[in-house]
This record gives C-alpha cells, sequence and structure tokens, in this order.
C-alpha cells in the first residue's frame, strides 16, 4: 500500500520513536514503574503525533505496548488493516470514529474500543475538535 508524504511524516519519527523504545526492551519483564508524559516527546505534527511509554515483555512473557495520539479534526491513522496482535483503545478527549470489520460507531470521551486480532479496522476523528486517545497492543509471546 503506497503511503503518503503526511503518512510518513508521521510515520517515520513513530518509527524511530519506537527503536528507541525497542532498544530499551528488558531482558527480563517490563518494570514497574511510573511511565511520565512529560519526559516523553511527541513525534509528528499538528495532523497527528504520537509517543510511546513503553514497549516490552510483560510477566508471563507476552509483548506489550502502550502509546498515545492526538489526531485532529478529520484526520484518520490509516487506512484500514488488520494484524494478529489486538489494541484496547481508551479515548481520552474528542470523538473517535471506530471502523471495524466494514462498520463504524462514534466513540467519545471516556469510551474504549477493542480491535481483535485479525479484523479489519481504523480510527478517525470525527470530531471538531482533537481527538486524544491511549492504546494498549497486546502481541505474541516474546522469544
Amino acid at each position: 500500500m503506497p503511503y503518503t508524504r503526511r503518512d510518513l511524516a508521521f510515520l517515520l519519527p513513530a518509527l524511530s520513536a519506537a527503536n528507541a523504545a525497542a532498544q530499551t526492551l528488558q531482558t527480563g519483564t517490563l518494570p514497574s514503574k511510573v511511565y511520565h508524559s512529560a519526559q516523553i516527546p511527541y513525534a509528528g505534527d499538528e495532523n497527528k503525533k504520537g509517543r510511546a511509554f513503553f514497549h516490552g515483555a510483560e510477566h508471563s512473557g507476552f509483548d506489550l505496548e502502550a502509546h498515545e495520539t492526538i489526531l485532529g479534526p478529520g484526520t484518520r491513522t490509516h487506512e484500514p488493516h488488520k494484524h494478529e496482535h489486538e489494541e484496547i483503545v481508551i479515548v481520552i478527549e474528542g470523538t473517535a470514529e471506530a471502523y471495524i470489520e466494514g462498520k463504524t460507531e462514534l466513540a467519545e470521551a471516556g469510551s474504549v474500543i477493542y480491535f481483535g486480532s485479525n479484523q479489519m479496522h481504523s480510527a478517525r476523528n470525527a470530531g471538531t475538535t482533537p481527538c486524544r486517545y491511549y492504546v494498549l497492543e497486546l502481541r505474541g509471546r516474546v522469544g
């Protein structure tokens, strides 16, 4: 799938941040600690930006990632796609439109979206103000 320059403007810094986070992956499990948002910079622009809080193995060996995304009005995260891992999206501000297997539903602040394994999905800011949400990704076992 071809990417636009706008997609790449967000994707490349995000991949760089994800790579840096992956390089700090613990040899054991993720440490219990507070991840201070003020200490973690955003990558991207005013229409689409994000930051990774952590990425590593949780206590039972599954790969766990937490990140934040902020979308400008009308902005979509990416085209609908699917993958093996699952995602839990917690909408903090604004209104997200969740696309799941050909259907859309609005999710206002305080709502939780679950994207199951191998289901076509995406999210879009359906409001007129920024939409901010946290994502928890649960992947397969590490190693």
